[in-house]
């Protein structure tokens, strides 16, 4: 007698992560990215916008804390790039031509990406509809895992 094989019908290939991460919407956050990650006036209208997102209910509330860290490091790299641009008029030209640290690089334009993704309400899962912001969750947690060295300098120790 031979027994059918069980398979479950939930299964897929690709990992929910990986399925956001190669979105259309999160595709189109990386791009944007790259262009907000050295403008400080960008990064400082991405920071405001995030801001204004509801992070106390669920699920937003999971990762508020490192929302709230990561906006604060926008904040502070548009600082920094402010002071390199008025030290010196070239400094942004040679920002852009220098060659930066590949992975420290890579960490602040997906943190950047994943913010962008936060804001914008049609991605994955449309955040409008029932469980809209569990794909953003789940792509924050991610990335905060992946950037937890930028980020750990902004996180706020008198928080639970």
């Amino acid at each position: 007698m031979t027994e059918p094989r069980w398979k479950p019908l939930f299964r897929t290939k690709e990992s929910t992560i990986t399925k956001i991460l190669a979105s259309p919407a999160f595709l189109e956050s990386r791009e944007r990215a790259a262009v907000i990650m050295d403008d400080p006036a960008a990064l400082r209208q991405l920071a405001h916008v995030v801001e204004k997102v509801d992070h106390t209910d669920a699920p937003l509330s999971a990762v508020a804390d490192r929302v709230a860290a990561a906006v604060r490091f926008l904040r502070a790299r548009a600082e920094i790039l402010d002071v390199d641009a008025a030290a010196s008029p070239s400094a942004h030209q040679r920002a852009a031509t220098s060659p930066p640290v590949a992975g420290q690089s890579a960490r602040v334009r997906l943190i950047v990406a994943a913010l962008h993704y936060l804001i914008t309400p049609v991605d994955l899962v449309p955040d409008f509809r029932a469980g809209g912001y569990l794909d953003d969750v789940l792509l924050l947690s991610w990335i905060f895992g992946a950037a937890v060295n930028e980020l750990e300098p902004f996180q706020d120790d008198d928080q639970p």
